[in-house]
C-alpha cells in the first residue's frame, strides 16, 4: 500500500526537528572540550548542562564565578564555535547550581582488548556481564 502524499509544509517540522537534533549532537561534542575552552580554573567551577537552540546552559558553583563567565561570554562563545567548527553557539546562560564533575574515563588497562578477542570470546564475556541474558 502506497503512502499518501504529504503537503510540503507538513514536512517542515520533521526536517527542522532533525536539523536541530543534529546541531545539538555537534554542540555536545564541542562542549566536551569545556576545560580547554574556559581554562582549568573556570572548568573546575562550572559545567555545561545542555545545548538548546543555540544557547548553552552552564551550571556554576558560585555567583562570583558565574559573573566571571558572563564577562568572558563572547570569548567563550567564539571558542565553542571554533571547537564545533561551525557557528552553533549564539548565547550562554550561567546559573548557580551544583556543579557535578564529569565521571572520569576508564583507564585503558581496565578495558578488554577487543581487537585480540574472537567474536565468541566477546559474546561470552558480554553474556557473563549481562547475567546470561540475551543481548
Amino acid at each position: 500500500m502506497a503512502k499518501e502524499p504529504r503537503a510540503f509544509r507538513a514536512l517542515i517540522p520533521d526536517a527542522v526537528g532533525k536539523a536541530e537534533m543534529l546541531r545539538a549532537t555537534r554542540a555536545t561534542r564541542a562542549l566536551r572540550q569545556w576545560p580547554s575552552v574556559v581554562g582549568p580554573l573556570l572548568a573546575s567551577k562550572s559545567q555545561p548542562e545542555r545545548y538548546e537552540e543555540g544557547t548553552v546552559w552552564v551550571a556554576v558553583a558560585e555567583a562570583v564565578w558565574a559573573q566571571e563567565l558572563r564577562m568572558a561570554k563572547d570569548t567563550i562563545l567564539q571558542r565553542l564555535n571554533q571547537a564545533a567548527g561551525e557557528d552553533l553557539f549564539k548565547s550562554a546562560r550561567f546559573g548557580v547550581r551544583k556543579v557535578v564533575p564529569p565521571s572520569p574515563a576508564p583507564e585503558p588497562k581496565d578495558l578488554p582488548d577487543y581487537d585480540r578477542m574472537t567474536l565468541r570470546e566477546i559474546t561470552e564475556r558480554r553474556r557473563r556481564l549481562l547475567g546470561d541474558r540475551e543481548p
